[in-house]
């Protein structure tokens, strides 16, 4: 791109004088890689008036790398219509085509081949005659530009949120429920992944020759109107068992093929990046050629992106297994790749001889691997592979597994059939004939549980539900939207990049699960724990937990600890060894623990906040760290504690000692104020004032006075002391340990005071 260079239009001598004064309002600039003068009566072609898109918004306003970009007056006949691809069916009818200079319809199928005029299939049209406004050549950037430009896109692309959705090209049939791409809620992902394309001798090509060229060029129109980048995943479970990668890419040449054809795909069909879905490389030979294949397309994709002006995004769905991790070779392959897909479920399914969870969070006490779960397995890229956190993407299903023959045998007390024994005989909606792997979509596993025939266990374990039929002896593992929350807040709290889901056609057509996911990309801050500090209440230091309302209502368990030492807890709406005061207007559960006695906290301490599995009175090894702080000294400063003391000192009139016992006078200012009188004798608790109220005594008020008597017997050499404590009535009286001096007045009791 040559900076500071205005593209003049190349204007048609044949454009008549309407035309031109038209054109002539339009122009180009190079360097910003936009058109002036663009309005909705005209539309823009950027293959040579291959394909025409109507011009509806600025978004459509940005030609970037080596382009010739044709723009003419609107025609509807131009934009709906295709080039004429005789190697393919058309099996819409009316579908409108360009051929010969004409444009055609087809009335029925058309087969490959049935070149329009050679019978009646094809019904011919108007002339092709569109009126051209004027062209434009666009440059890319060069040089240090080109590195810079490329530079800046990545960053871009790291600090996104990110949900990418799988799109199954299988999904617009019937087992699918025609999940054809306008049933796409685009506003709920960032990211489309279209699965898949195939590799077939060391290339990369089309699998459904039938729908998927229709597909392609709908999908690449609809992610770029609606702002989702469109990746193409290659391969796939059923490609990758064919051995076809590892064929591909056994020589350095086979790579190299490879790889370029991938890159050709992907610019045909106008992809912006490319998702490789090799299941799975798990030998040290694997290991290598895997490596090798993603340099070689992060460097073409790098190279291509200089001349197109375009950063192509790279990246691969990997397992969730933590033993075949080393054999992405994530040390090298992580920083090649713009996300790296765990595909976080299939974990259990009827390929195992005993029952599990497609998708754990967490692991049961009971799982045979205790590291074989959704937490587990991002723990092992993040911290043993020191994948990038931003990077790493979390697979939520919107599907699940299921087994027959199942016994309602309580290995885990209440949870009947979990981790027993079952075989692969449950036949799912997803399942072609003959198999039995027990897959159902979410839509219909809600219709299971509705019909009343199942009932719906929950694993506080591993958070995440099952189905189980007692009278057919059916266990269907799965997501809903409980688990499906509980996961969105696991990838918000612990920081991680994003979610990936498996697969869009799978939720219900309102979009259940796509609501919930969604705030994966929308999430700016927790979700969840909203504070965790320590604040002074009554000049009493509380640890103060501050939870979504939502949250803190429901089946969540959130845990206070102090260096480690269980201090308070929350399970579904309950409080256990705090308090809780709910805040109407911001939403939030506020859960407090005095800091005092045993329990004080000191300048150096670690508290956190936890969400953990399980329920109260179970200890819990699988937890999620919302907030973390480490007490300083100035948070354990009282604001309010020197202008109290004051307060007190000056509205305490006297202390007197009678034959009856003892008197103190307080002004009506410190009598209705909410800090603790509290009167002493000999060291025991007697009586107090607090908020306007008496304690263990009478009351009498004169003018501005009220005088707090307190019917003691008392003898000489008594102590009788008035304090200004910490705290409330009834909340013990633990003296305000950060005054050094905190008696009001003393008085010791003389012969004297008694008669």
């Amino acid at each position: 791109m040559k900076l500071s260079k205005i593209t003049t239009a190349i204007l048609l001598a044949a454009v008549s004088a309407p035309l031109a004064v038209s054109a002539a309002t339009l122009s180009a600039n190079d360097s910003t890689n936009t058109i002036s003068g663009l309005n909705n009566s005209q539309m823009i072609s950027r293959d040579n008036g291959k394909k025409w898109e109507a011009y509806t918004s600025e978004k459509q306003n940005n030609f970037s790398g080596t382009l010739t970009v044709v723009v003419a007056e609107k025609d509807e006949l131009a934009i709906n219509a295709v080039d004429y691809d005789p190697t393919i069916a058309y099996s819409q009818a009316n579908t409108v085509v360009r051929y010969n200079g004409y444009y055609w319809t087809n009335k029925w199928w058309s087969n490959p081949g049935e070149l329009p005029g050679s019978n009646e299939v094809w019904a011919k049209g108007a002339k092709i005659e569109v009126k051209t406004l004027a062209t434009f050549k666009f440059t890319p950037y060069s040089g240090q530009e080109a590195i810079d430009f490329q530079k800046k896109q990545k960053a871009n692309v790291a600090e996104q949120r990110k949900v990418i959705g799988y799109f199954p090209e299988w999904g617009v049939y019937e087992a699918h429920n025609y999940f054809t791409p306008d049933k796409i809620d685009f506003s709920q992902i960032t990211h489309l992944n279209y699965g898949f394309a195939v590799v077939k001798n060391g290339e990369v090509g089309i699998h459904d020759t039938y729908k998927a060229p229709e597909l392609l060029r709908q999908l690449d129109k609809m992610t770029e109107e609606a702002g989702v980048t469109n990746m193409i995943s290659v391969g796939g479970w059923n490609n990758s068992f064919e051995g076809v990668f590892e064929a591909a890419t056994a020589t350095d040449a086979g790579v190299d093929k490879l790889a370029n054809s991938m890159l050709a795909f992907m610019l045909e069909w106008g992809f912006d990046g490319i998702d490789v879905d090799w299941e799975y490389p798990d030998t040290e030979a694997e290991k290598a050629q895997f490596t090798k294949l993603m340099q070689s397309l992060r460097s073409k994709l790098d190279a291509q992106g200089k001349k197109d002006d375009k950063y192509y995004q790279l990246s691969a769905a990997v397992t969730t297994n933590h033993k075949n991790i080393e054999f992405i070779n994530p040390t090298v392959t992580a920083p090649l790749m713009d996300s790296v897909n765990v595909m976080a479920y299939d974990i259990h399914g009827a390929f195992d001889p005993i029952t599990g969870h497609n998708a754990p969070l967490y692991a049961n006490s009971q799982d045979a691997d205790q590291k074989l779960n959704v937490a587990s397995t991002l723990k092992e890229y993040a911290e043993t592979y020191n994948v990038p956190k931003n990077k790493l993407m979390v697979g939520i299903p919107y599907y699940g597994r299921g087994w027959g023959n199942v016994e309602p045998t309580e290995i885990v007390p209440g949870l009947p059939g979990l981790f027993a024994a079952g075989s692969a005989t449950s036949q799912g909606a997803w399942d072609d004939a003959g198999q039995f792997t027990g897959t159902n979509p979410w839509y219909v596993l809600k219709e299971k549980l509705a019909s009343g025939e199942f009932t719906r266990y929950w694993d506080s374990e591993s958070r995440v539900p099952y189905l189980y039929n007692a009278a057919t002896k059916e266990l269907l593992t799965y997501d809903d939207p409980q688990s499906i929350r509980e996961k969105v807040d696991f990838i918000n709290n612990e920081g991680y990049g994003g979610a990936i889901v498996w697969d869009l056609s799978g939720d219900t057509p309102d979009h259940e699960l796509g609501n919930i996911v969604k705030d994966v990309k929308d999430a700016q801050e927790q979700s969840e724990a909203k504070d965790l500090r320590l604040q002074y209440f009554n000049n009493v230091l509380n640890i103060v937990a501050v939870l979504d309302e939502a949250h803190q209502a429901g089946e969540n368990r959130y845990m206070v600890y102090v260096n480690n030492i269980y201090r308070m807890e929350s399970y579904a709406g309950k409080v256990y060894y705090c308090s809780m005061t709910l805040q109407p207007g911001e939403h939030t559960a506020r859960l407090t623990q005095a800091a005092k006695g045993t329990a004080a906290v000191k300048a150096g301490d670690v508290i956190e906040l936890r969400k953990a599995t399980k329920t109260p009175g179970y200890s819990s090894a699988e937890y999620t760290v919302l907030k973390k702080i480490t007490v300083t000294e100035e948070m354990m400063k009282n604001p309010t504690l020197e202008a109290d003391m004051e307060k007190a000192k000056e509205g305490l009139k006297g202390l007197t000692v009678n034959k009856n016992g003892f008197s103190i006078v307080e002004t009506k200012d410190l009598f209705n104020a909410k800090l603790r009188i509290v009167g002493y004798v000999n060291g025991a608790y007697n009586m107090e004032t607090f908020n306007g109220k008496h304690y263990y005594s009478s009351k009498k008020e004169q003018g501005n006075d009220v005088t707090l008597s307190a019917n003691r017997k008392l003898k000489v050499g008594d102590k009788v002391t008035v304090k200004f404590t910490a705290g409330s009535p009834g909340a013990g009286s633990d003296a305000i340990t950060t005054l050094a001096e905190n008696t009001l007045q003393e008085v010791k009791v003389t012969a004297d005071m008694l008669k």
